[in-house]
Parts: structure tokens; sequence; C-alpha cells
């Protein structure tokens, strides 16, 4: 249908709300909102100016007078997100803190900084005291360094760390007492020495591919849990948890690998790498010694280190009876971790008879809603893989069901 000429030269676009042509800024860089979108109409000129949104791209960041001026010009509308991606030299981090600085006083909820540097550098002080700040977000190219004087972040919910490093002992204890309303917490690629984390309001836990001594967890209303255990780990009591992904990798933690998995009994959906002594630990245990996964109702285990994988498959449909979601993957472990020489046992290269099989049928006692199993022609072979999908397409009444091997 045609138009009429009135609507057809309307400007729809500058029509909008300012609040929804902000949520549009929201996704452009400053330069281009003061240049580029400056250009479009009168409504468009200074619309940046009042944007609550404002991102520093790297292109930018290191032009001082450019960010003084965006900053400077802006309206005395509330700035409620900041973010700052930076690729800088400077020893002092100088007029980026300056910046950061005069965000905070301006009511900012959200503050993402992104810093690819040759020089280590600190987050002002400041940072940390703000009252009205929600979601901290840093990523430090393993140049940063967090040792703040106290930690005030009442407000703060979400808590974002990654290739930080944590020269402050004590840091731990003042994040558990000055963010009393923390909610999500995730540290990636940080390192710290001995680290004790206790707060009764974190749901969501992340710690992954850091350098630690050793980690003590105390989050009894946690939901949600990543962990990558590279040292020493407790966790102590967890009995919210509803989702896991844990990740073992070295065989030496083994013993604390038992520990961990008693811990996740309760949750619904549980991933595991690197579980393979601790798996084959779990399968020698008597029956009344074995850990009952009562609520478990989804499972991946990317595992290329287990001396049986029947029997693993059979324990956990033996040990979890509300499974329905079971994948079984030796692809993935293969592609990113290749097992050392000798740690593969030589049981698993050939399956010279079906007594494993058997074993595994026997515990088909009910359905499964999905079934994916990946392996490896190289560990099974291929006559015992047809078996396995034929003993499965029989026993298991499954509405998905893939078997396949690479």
């Amino acid at each position: 249908m045609m138009l009429p000429p009135e609507a057809a030269k309307r400007d729809r676009l500058s029509a909008l709300p300012d609040d929804i042509l902000h949520r549009i800024l929201r996704f452009v860089d400053a330069r281009e909102c003061v240049g580029t979108l400056s250009l479009l109409s009168r409504r468009w000129r200074h619309l940046w100016s009042s944007s609550p949104y404002f991102t520093m791209p790297v292109d930018i960041s290191g032009d001082e007078v450019f960010g003084n001026r965006m900053l400077l010009l802006r309206d005395n509308a509330p700035l409620l997100t900041f973010s700052l991606h930076t690729a800088t030299d400077s020893p002092d981090f100088v007029y980026q803190r300056r910046w950061m600085r005069h965000a905070l006083i301006r009511g900012l909820r959200v503050l993402e900084v992104e810093v690819c540097c040759n020089r280590y550098f600190e987050l002002p002080d400041c940072v940390f005291t703000c009252e009205t700040l929600e979601v901290i977000s840093l990523s430090a190219g393993e140049r940063g360094v967090l040792s703040p004087k106290s930690v005030r972040l009442p407000r703060l919910k979400k808590l974002h760390l990654s290739e930080v490093e944590f020269n402050d002992a004590s840091f731990a204890k003042k994040l558990s007492s000055g963010c009393p309303a923390l909610e999500d917490l995730s540290f990636s690629f940080c390192s710290f020495g001995w680290f004790k984390i206790s707060s009764d309001t974190v749901k969501a836990l992340s710690i992954t591919w850091c350098r630690y001594k050793g980690i003590y967890v105390y989050a009894p209303n946690a939901c949600s849990l990543r962990l990558t255990v590279l040292g020493e780990v407790q966790l102590d009591g967890m009995p919210s948890l509803v989702s896991a992904w844990v990740c073992l990798r070295e065989k030496r933690l083994a013993r604390r690998g038992y520990d961990i998995m008693a811990t996740l009994c309760n949750v619904q959906k549980l991933e595991l790498l690197g579980f393979g002594s601790v798996l084959q630990d779990m399968m020698e245990k008597s029956d009344n010694r074995a850990l009952q996964f009562s609520n478990l109702k989804s499972l991946i285990i990317e595992e290329d280190r287990v001396s049986s994988f029947y029997s693993t498959f059979a324990y956990f449909l033996r040990f979890a009876p509300n499974l329905a979601y079971l994948t079984f993957d030796r692809w993935n472990m293969h592609q990113s971790d290749p097992p050392e020489t000798g740690f593969i046992f030589e049981e698993e290269r050939h399956i010279k008879n079906s007594c494993k099989l058997m074993n595994l049928v026997s515990g088909l006692h009910r359905d499964v809603e999905v079934l994916r199993i990946r392996l490896s022609k190289e560990q099974d072979s291929i006559e015992e893989c047809h078996k396995l999908r034929g003993f499965l397409k029989e026993k298991i009444k499954a509405k998905e069901m893939i078997v396949v091997w690479f």
C-alpha cells in the first residue's frame, strides 16, 4: 500500500521518545554519536549529551581532549552506564581514571572497563566506595591490580573480574563485608593466594582458570556454580545449587574431587570435565557408600580418562533415578586437552568382550528422554559401538538418541 506523501516524508525515527533513542545510541560509540548521527536532524544534534549510556571505544579512548569535551559538554542528566575500552601505555592511566571519577559522581550504575596495555594499572579507589554502582565488569589483560583501601558498595549486585591480580590478601574479606547485595560473582584468569568467599546473597559464582593457593567457599544460597579446580578447594555446604559446571585440571587433585562431587549431589544440571579418576573411585564404592544424585535431571560428561565408559554410564543410570538428559562426550575433551601419555587405561583401548556392555544394559530399567553419546574409534571399536547402539535402541525409548564415534 502506497503511503501518502506527508507520511513518506515524516521522520518516524526522530519522533520516537528520548528513552528509546537513547537505547539505540547505547550501541553506537561516542564519535559516531557526536559526529555522524548529529547530522541527521536537529533532534539528533544534541541527543548524545543527555544519553544515560556512554561508550568510549579503543580507537578514541587515547584522545584525551575528545574524551574531556564529551564528558564536560554533557547535560546534567544522570549517567547510568559508562563503558571504557582502552589500549594505553600510560603508567598512571591518568585521564582515563579522571573520566571514571567524573562518571561515578553522576549516579553511575554500570561500570565496564576493558584494558589492553603493557603496564600495570589500578582502578581508582572511589570505584570501590561508590554507593550507586550495581555492576562492575573489568577485563585487564593480565595487567590489572586490585588493592583497594576499603570496599563499600551497598548496591553492587554483579562483579565480574577477568585477568586481574589481587595484591591485597584481605580483599576477599573486604568484598564479603562491603557488598551486602552481591548476587553474581565471577573471576576468570585472575591471580590470588588464599581466597575465602563468604556470602549469604551470592546466587551465581564462577571461578575459572584462576591461579591460586586455596579457595574456601561459603555461599548457602548459590544456585549456579562454575569452577575450574587448579588447587585446594573447599565448598562448605551449597544446598541451593541447581546447576554446576566443574573442571578438575590435575590428577593430583582427585582426592578433592570426591568431596566436590558429594557437594553436588543435589544439583539438577551437572557438567563434568576431567573427573576420570574421581568417577572411577565412585564406581568402586560399595552400594551403601555410593553417592546418590536424587535430583539430577541433566548430566554432561566430557571425559577422555575413564577406565570404563560403560560402568560410568550404568552408575548414573542407577544412582540418579530422575536423570532424563544424558550426554557422554569424548570429543570435546579430546580436542581441548589431549590425554597424557600412559594415562589412558589399556583396557579402554581394546574392548574384546561385551561384559561391560552387559553391565550397562542391566542398569537400563527406565526411560531416558534424551541420550547423546560420542565415542572415539581409537578407544572403542566400531563393532562395540554398533552393539551399544543396538542395545540402547532396544532398551531405551528415548525421544532423542544419538550414538556416534569419531
